[in-house]
């Protein structure tokens, strides 16, 4: 789905080499995330990718969903 070998992937995910702008694009769009959830372990905070990732979902949520949502989170 990536357009790369497995090899460069395994390069990649054990830091032997970088990853390109158009790899990680390349990724984030099969799994439907963004490249800043993908990088959020390497923010300070990395929260605030979270809480983007979490917003990006919610908008494709109708009000239904939504409501579901917020009950379980008030339940957690």
């Amino acid at each position: 789905m990536v357009g790369c070998n497995t090899s460069h992937i395994s390069n990649i995910e054990n830091n032997h080499t970088k990853v390109s702008l158009n790899t990680l694009l390349a990724v984030a769009n099969p799994l439907h995330t963004s490249i800043d959830f993908l990088l959020s372990d390497q923010y300070e905070d990395p929260s605030l990718a979270l809480d983007r990732e979490i917003m990006r979902v919610l908008e494709d949520c109708d009000c239904q969903k939504k409501e579901k949502i917020l009950k379980m989170i008030e339940i957690m």
